[in-house]
This record gives structure tokens, sequence and C-alpha cells, in this order.
């Protein structure tokens, strides 16, 4: 099968970890026989065409190239024409999006298109004549809370779509909830997670002092405000730790400051983005890796998988998909949203605690693999492109959701 991979968040160079699960799933479907085309956004650094483990990549520019921020700085969906910039760049990034799909439909004759949030990608495949399938991440859906005729919008690329799925049942749930009538037929499938890449790591020997690890974007609904504090907390009451933020982001000079007011510039350190093939290491020295990201702002957090399969311990919120990774005293702990007390109690119970961090580690390694493990996650959406390809060619033009009620 020819699959059409539309995407503003892929991989810009090897070992780049912006849209890993989305090359992992690629390169899964590459190894199964598949031939695949990749579009998405340029960015300063990245070729425009290439291969990458075996996947074509075409990569459209629609701006000079240090103008091309539109997409890869973590924030795209909550960041709408807030400035005279993102009025012009915004708008010639989808013409250029657009253009190069039209573009790859021509040239490479796909069978299918699988469309990596529906905004934009979804949009704009659905204006293509190949069967969709349209994959929710998290940040798309928290758009539909946004107003009715963002609502309008995405329902009528659902709509068109042959199927639908999301990264977690709590996308899954929230999705039907907001488009119920075009989105009713809505499919968990988990991305693949290339978990042998981590698992080495489990017997590593974690850095002494324990080390507590950020690994993300620096937003502040990420939580990482929380964490400083709650580090602050632990330093005070003696605790012997240090705290390692790998990540950038437009937040990230606002942490600083609430870092040195906090006292911390000691104990903290700010690695900035890391390669993705070099994020083993850094889990595998963490004693406990930490996400809690606050309301609902974290689709499923895919950092947690990671860190467990590379042996570290895991402290979360209970934001979106991630009790879906942390199963409270059973794979992790969860923290109060927003609560920094309680997160620097549940670092401290980790980090003082062995036998119960052991325990939380080895179990979670069992969840992560059944949940995530590339052969089964590939094997799944391998099944649903033949059904949505099978469907289409049975019926004709009468494709989508529509369709799916009709029959």
């Amino acid at each position: 099968m020819r699959i059409l991979v539309a995407t503003h968040n892929y991989p810009r160079r090897s070992g780049d970890h912006a849209g890993s699960f989305v090359a992992r799933l690629a390169v899964g479907l590459r190894e199964r026989g598949h031939e695949l085309l990749v579009v998405a956004p340029h960015a300063p650094g990245a070729l425009e065409n290439e291969t990458l483990d075996g996947v074509a990549v075409a990569r459209f520019r629609y701006a000079p190239v240090r103008w091309e921020t539109v997409a890869y700085r973590g924030d795209m969906h909550r960041r709408p024409l807030a400035s005279i910039f993102g009025a012009v760049a915004l708008p010639a990034f989808l013409s250029a999006f657009a253009i190069a799909l039209r573009g790859a439909e021509r040239r490479f004759a796909p069978d299918l298109v699988h469309a990596h949030w529906w905004l934009p990608a979804g949009l704009l495949a659905s204006r293509l004549r190949v069967p969709l399938v349209v994959t929710s991440h998290g940040s798309d859906v928290r758009l539909l809370e946004r107003s009715p005729m963002v609502r309008r919008l995405a329902a009528g690329v659902f709509e068109r779509a042959g199927a639908v799925t999301t990264v977690s049942e709590f996308l899954a749930r929230d999705l039907a909830a907001a488009l119920p009538g075009a989105a009713r037929d809505v499919r968990t499938l988990r991305m693949p997670v290339a978990l042998e890449r981590f698992a080495p790591m489990a017997s590593a020997r974690r850095a002494a002092p324990p080390l507590i690890l950020y690994a993300g974007n620096l937003l502040e609904s990420k939580g990482v405000g929380d964490l400083l504090s709650a580090f602050a907390l632990l330093r005070r009451r003696g605790v012997q730790c240090r705290l390692r933020l790998v990540g950038g982001g437009p937040d990230e000079g606002k942490f600083r400051r609430l870092a040195r007011e906090l006292g911390l510039d000691d104990d903290v350190s700010w690695a900035g983005v890391v390669a993705h093939d070099r994020m083993p290491a850094e889990y595998g020295a963490a004693t406990v890796t930490a996400l809690v990201s606050r309301g609902q702002a974290e689709g499923l957090g895919l950092t947690l998988v990671e860190a467990l399969a590379s042996g570290s311990a895991v402290v979360g919120s209970p934001a979106g998909g991630i009790p879906e990774v942390v199963l409270d005293g059973q794979t992790g702990l969860i923290a109060r949203d927003g609560d920094p007390d309680h997160l620097a109690e549940q670092l401290e119970r980790l980090l003082r605690d062995t036998a119960l961090r052991e325990r939380l580690v080895a179990a979670g390694r069992d969840h992560v693999h059944r949940l995530f493990d590339a052969g089964p996650a590939v094997t799944a959406f391998d099944a649903l492109y033949r059904e949505v390809v099978d469907r289409r060619r049975g019926r004709g033009a009468g494709t989508g959701s529509a369709a799916r009620r009709s029959g």
C-alpha cells in the first residue's frame, strides 16, 4: 500500500525528538512492506527532501529559512494570530502545506492519507481525493473548546474521514463529546514507542545525588513552574537531589527567573533540547521523571512511557491521558493538579523509599510494554488502513463517517 503521511511535526534530522512517535509508526509500516511519503514543514537546518530510516520525507517551504517558525515549537495550537508576523506566516504556511499535499497526491498516487492532528494536516488532507485516516494527539482536541466555528470546521474534517483515532481513551471521550455527530466512531490506537531503545537503561546506574528529570516543552501548561516550586520545597526539607530540565520553549525565560527567585541556581541544570537518540541516557540517569501538566493539557504523556521503559520511576498529574500511563500506586504516583506541596510529597516518597520505587518501576515497565510495543501498534494501524481502503473501494464515493452510519 502507498501511504501518504501529512503532519506538521516530524523529525527534522536523525535523532530529533519532534514527532518521533509519528516517525516510529512510519518506519514500522515501511518494515511491513508499505511505501510511504511524509509531507511535513521545512525548518532551519533540515533538508527539503531526504530519506530518514528508509522513509521518504518531503518538507515544504513557506517562508525565508529564519522565519520558518510556525511549526516545531510545541505551542502551534495555542498560538492564534498573536502577532503581525503570525498573521502573515500562518496563511503562508497553510497555503504551502495544501500545495505540497496536492503535489504529493499527483506524484505519489497514494492509496490512503494518514493525517496527524486534525488541524492543520487533517483539514488540508480532507480536500484530497484519497481515503483519509485522522489521528488526534491532544492539542488539536483542546482546540474544539474555543468556539462553535472551530467545532464546525473540525466536524467537516471528521465527516470526510474514513476513520478517526486518538492516542488515549481520555481523548477519545473528549472528542466524541465535543463532536457527537461527526466523531461517533472514534478508536483509541496507541502510537508505537521504540521501547527497545530505552530498555537497556533499566539496569543503568542512577545519578548521585538522585536526579529528578523533566523532558518536554517548557510551557506553563506543562506544570514546569509547579515542579520548580516542589523542588524548592524538597531542598528546604534537606532532601538531597537535583533537577534537570530537558527541552525548550516560549516560557523558558519565565522559568529561569522563577528558579533564581527560589534560590535554585546551583541545583537546576538546563539541558536545552536534546536529540531523541540521547534521551535513553537522560532517563537512565534519572531516579524520578516528572510530568505534571495542568488541566487537560496532556493527550497522553509519552515522556512517562519512555521513562518507565528506561527504569526511571515516574510522577504524573491527573491531566488528560497521563493516568492511563501512571496508574496511581501501581506504575507510578499521581500528584494533585497545580499543588506543589503534594508534588513534593510524592517526589520525596519515591526518592526515599527504594522498595516502593522498584516495585512501581517493574510494574510500569510491564504496563508500557503491553500498551506501546511497536509490533501490536503497527499491526492495528495496518489493519485499519486496509479496512478504510476496502470500504472506499466497496462504496465508491460514499466514504467518511456519514457513509459508515448509512451502512
